[in-house]
């Protein structure tokens, strides 16, 4: 399962882009806490830790402590530069730790075929959408193709899955298979309606810090 990571975090009191720019220059980031009904919380939290905790130790949920309170929150969006370097605004969405959440996660396929049988590797699916506890989320979906055979896919409903862990893609679609060269892949199907994953990823177009201050809870 992902870990859990604590952070410190920083009430901000000034927002607007002119304020944010100030706090990346001092090594922080402009991020809002909201849900579970409270008030939005703007705050800060260290970059470096921040970074650290998503890209090595893959957090997907963090204990923020705010003033000596903790918060259990889940990384809902993060937003980059357009080099996908700097972190320019976080949205941590509070939770309880037996919450249902719906997130996006990697698939990992481990070793090799034995036998191709003259195939090749296709893989329609690299994330699925999930469905379970905000403390149980998998860090990844680990596949072991190593019997993996020409005419022998391995669909959604053949996955090993964690306790607790429901994948939205449909049961009939193929997550990986051999095929052989020529051969159109199989199409992904979609998830089920409202399976929308938070954000980790570069964003092209810089967001405005004044739009996370208005998100409504």
């Amino acid at each position: 399962m992902a870990i859990s990571v604590t952070l410190k975090a920083s009430p901000r009191t000034k927002s607007g882009s002119a304020a944010s720019i100030k706090l990346r220059k001092q090594g922080q980031v402009p991020a809002v806490v909201y849900g579970h009904k409270q008030d939005n919380a703007q705050v800060s939290v260290c970059a470096e830790e921040l970074d650290r905790a998503i890209r090595i130790q893959h957090a997907r949920v963090l204990d923020l402590e705010i003033n000596g309170k903790p918060e259990t929150v889940l990384i809902r969006e993060v937003q980059w530069d357009y080099l996908g370097k700097q972190m320019i605004h976080v949205d941590f969405e509070r939770k309880d730790r037996t919450e249902l959440v719906r997130v996006t996660v990697p698939v990992e396929l481990r070793n090799a075929p034995k036998q191709t049988g003259g195939g090749v590797l296709d893989q329609p699916f690299h994330t699925l959408h999930v469905e379970c506890p905000l403390g149980n989320i998998p860090e990844s979906i680990r596949i072991d193709i190593t019997n993996l055979a020409l005419g022998a896919p391995i669909h959604v409903k053949e996955l090993t899955l964690p306790e607790g862990v429901k994948v939205l893609e449909s049961p009939e679609s193929v997550v990986v298979q051999l095929k052989l060269p020529g051969i159109e892949p199989v199409a992904a199907v979609a998830a089920e309606p409202g399976a929308g994953p938070e954000v980790i990823k570069p964003e092209k177009k810089k967001a405005d810090d004044e739009e996370a201050d208005d998100k409504k809870k």
